[in-house]
């Protein structure tokens, strides 16, 4: 009776932390599905590109699965609510409502508070990089609750990169740079994914996350990749070694094993 009570408590205490990761995304998921696809032209696809939802959560089970440790983000959460809306990337607090995520900036993902929710039950390390100031500040802000489990880094994702330990990153988050214009954005990417490579920053069983590959934006002022964020990064990765696991709004690579 004794060997059989311990083997439901450790199995149970099991299923609740895979539960924990369904429970956070499910409770986003309305959030994270809008926006991704609001306010964009989607009549080019004939299927509609799977939203950040589904992403995410192939992602943090792929993370806790594989007994991750650490997740880095270059480009933190910088907004407490969405483009456009009265107090966008303003840093009065007035605009940060914790208990109405209805109202966060859900068009950019809202990651860093996101993971942090969703693999609290890990206790991981996330480290989020910005180069603005202000940027870590309302992300700090956001993810207050979170605080302990995480390292804000004000400093280019390149100083970054070239300083993190090789094979240690297990979930590696791209979103740096602005929609508009998108070659400097893009280039900026390419260049990041030359460090990741070079200096093989991934651990073994280590996955990247690309956000906004396919947000229209990009093709609204005249590019025609496809690709938005990651036109040459992409290709990059999967010229040296890696592949993908899912290709939909954003993209999931690992190294081929």
């Amino acid at each position: 009776m004794k060997k059989t009570a311990i083997f439901f408590i450790a199995w149970s205490s099991i299923s609740i932390a895979s539960d924990q990761v369904s429970s956070v995304l499910n409770r986003y998921k309305e959030h994270l599905e809008n926006g991704t696809y609001q306010g964009q032209d989607w009549s080019i696809f004939e299927v509609k590109p799977k939203s950040r939802y589904d992403t995410f959560k192939y992602a943090f089970e792929y993370f806790e699965k594989n007994n991750g440790k650490i997740v880095v983000e270059l480009g933190t959460t910088r907004s407490f609510v969405h483009g456009g809306s009265p107090g966008c990337n303003t840093s009065n607090l007035a605009y940060w409502t914790p208990n109405n995520p209805e109202n966060w900036d859900w068009g950019a993902g809202f990651f860093t508070r996101v993971a942090a929710e969703s693999l609290v039950h890990l206790h991981p390390t996330i480290h989020t990089i910005d180069i603005d100031f202000t940027h870590i500040y309302r992300s700090a802000i956001i993810t207050y609750d979170f605080r302990k489990m995480i390292q804000y880094h004000i400093c280019s994702s390149f100083d970054f990169l070239k300083q993190v330990q090789p094979q240690s990153i297990d979930l590696l988050y791209l979103d740096t740079g602005n929609m508009t214009p998108i070659e400097e954005t893009a280039r900026m990417q390419l260049a990041e994914a030359r460090i990741i490579v070079e200096r093989n920053v991934l651990s073994p069983n280590g996955i990247i996350l690309i956000d906004d590959v396919r947000n229209q934006t990009p093709r609204t002022f005249g590019d025609t990749s496809g690709l938005g964020k990651a036109k040459y990064s992409i290709h990059y990765f999967l010229a040296n070694g890696y592949e993908i696991l899912m290709d939909e709004y954003q993209v999931i690579l690992r190294r081929k094993k």
